[in-house]
């Protein structure tokens, strides 16, 4: 089961919103296409980088076993695009892991590859998730969670508390992005922009590293989910917005809602 806001369609906003967002350009493409269209300037200046992490002997092994767990737990498009190329399924073996994906992009991501998810939850955040599946009977049960070197273990810990028996393999890794644009990073500097949009703890830790907290006073802030939100809080920051899904089109319309003139 899953479900969006879409942002409202006769909207724009009132007056030139400069927006920095700190993804990739690759995974910011649709958010800067939709927010350009609403009459906004977007920066895409990227804090992180991911790239394939060499697995262990251990985690290879887990893929090799794909087939013997009962679960699979993406909580990201990044795990699912770097844990599908490294898998050698046997097409001996018809059965396969009930694959339980966070949200709509993780479940298109996976779809890229040629699965179905079995079950999303309906609100797209990790504490939803870990909710959602309260319901699944997860005792005795193997659960695999492909991960990223930064990724925390709350996943893992409830399986365990359910009973479940779980394995985190790291199957990519997050880091800092050091190829900045020399004329984004004067922009910011300068404080020439509106909005900072942040979609992960790690591009929270990598913006403030560069640029210190001081470039923020009296900016927006938006964070994409409570990770995300309590991270910027730990820096001493105020988060302005956060949609209660961890969607493009919540964030949106959140960043609608909450114009300032």
């Amino acid at each position: 089961m899953t479900g969006t806001l879409n942002p409202p369609s006769n909207r724009r906003f009132r007056v030139l919103r400069r927006i920095i967002v700190t993804r990739t350009e690759e995974q910011s493409a649709s958010f800067v296409s939709q927010m350009t269209m609403l009459g906004a300037t977007v920066l895409v200046v990227p804090m992180i980088r991911i790239e394939p992490a060499v697995l262990s002997a251990g985690e290879m092994s887990m893929l090799d076993n794909f087939h013997d767990y009962d679960f699979i737990v993406f909580t990201s498009v990044n795990a699912a695009a770097n844990f599908f190329p490294q898998l050698k399924p046997d097409p001996t073996r018809h059965r396969r892991p009930a694959i339980i994906a966070i949200g709509s992009k993780t479940m298109a991501a996976i779809r890229n590859f040629g699965f179905t998810p079995d079950f999303v939850p309906e609100k797209f955040n990790a504490r939803n998730l870990m909710k959602s599946m309260g319901s699944i009977d997860l005792k005795g049960k193997r659960v695999l969670i492909p991960k990223g070197n930064l990724s925390g273990s709350e996943i893992a810990e409830f399986v365990r508390t359910r009973g479940g028996l779980p394995d985190e393999a790291v199957v990519y890794r997050t880091l800092p992005n050091e190829n900045i644009d020399e004329r984004l990073k004067e922009e910011i500097s300068s404080g020439h922009f509106d909005t900072a949009v942040f979609f992960s703890p790690s591009q929270v830790k990598n913006f403030l590293n560069i640029f210190g907290t001081s470039v923020l006073k009296g900016k927006q802030v938006a964070a994409i989910g409570p990770a995300t939100k309590k991270s910027a809080e730990q820096y001493g920051l105020v988060v302005d917005i956060m949609p209660e899904n961890s969607t493009t089109e919540e964030l949106i319309a959140s960043l609608l809602e909450h114009e300032e003139i």
